[in-house]
């Protein structure tokens, strides 16, 4: 018995020190628009909005060795997937890609609680802890620049020519009766 009482109190011990976001409300950091994917909608409107893995995955509209300005290059960093807008392709001498050069926002490392109340103000650590648990970083709602990013470490791509294309032959096949 006092064995069981000694688990129970480390326990609830433990839980009371935990700082646990889990589920953590994001609804108000989404509102302001500083996520990669509000960047992407700025510069492509039509770009689809995915809301798990799998509508991630099935972005893929374009083989990475086809990517070309103005795509949007996806990349899975393990415990979240990012995408930035594609601004220069180098290439090689047989003319295969090397690299790009991206543009996008909230790309970054963890916001620190210094940065975190100089940027947003007033703020207590529970409130800078939620914000990192919906994903803010320290570059949130800037639009920054990278260059010579390896196309190997590209997951996928998406582009909005291939997508208008797919949607005009889609409505072009119903309103056409007769191919």
């Amino acid at each position: 018995m006092k064995r069981i009482l000694e688990v129970v109190i480390t326990i609830f011990i433990i839980v009371i020190n935990t700082n646990c976001f889990a589920d953590c409300n994001c609804h108000d950091w989404v509102r302001r628009g500083g996520y990669c994917v509000d960047y992407i909608k700025s510069k492509i409107p039509i770009f689809p909005t995915p809301s798990d893995v799998t509508a991630i995955k099935s972005l893929k509209n374009k083989d990475i060795k086809d990517v070309e300005k103005g795509d949007v290059a996806i990349f899975n960093f393990g415990t979240y997937w990012h995408v930035a807008y594609v601004e220069k392709v180098h290439l090689n001498l047989q003319g295969d890609p090397t690299a790009v050069d991206v543009s996008e926002m909230n790309f970054g490392r963890k916001i620190s609680f210094e940065e975190f109340k100089n940027k947003w103000g007033p703020a207590t650590e529970s409130e800078w802890k939620r914000a990192i648990c919906c994903g803010v970083t320290d570059t949130y709602d800037q639009t920054i620049m990278r260059k010579n990013i390896e196309i190997s470490s590209i997951q996928q791509i998406w582009s909005s020519e291939t997508s208008a294309f797919k949607n005009f032959k889609s409505l072009a096949r119903f309103s056409t009766p007769w191919e």
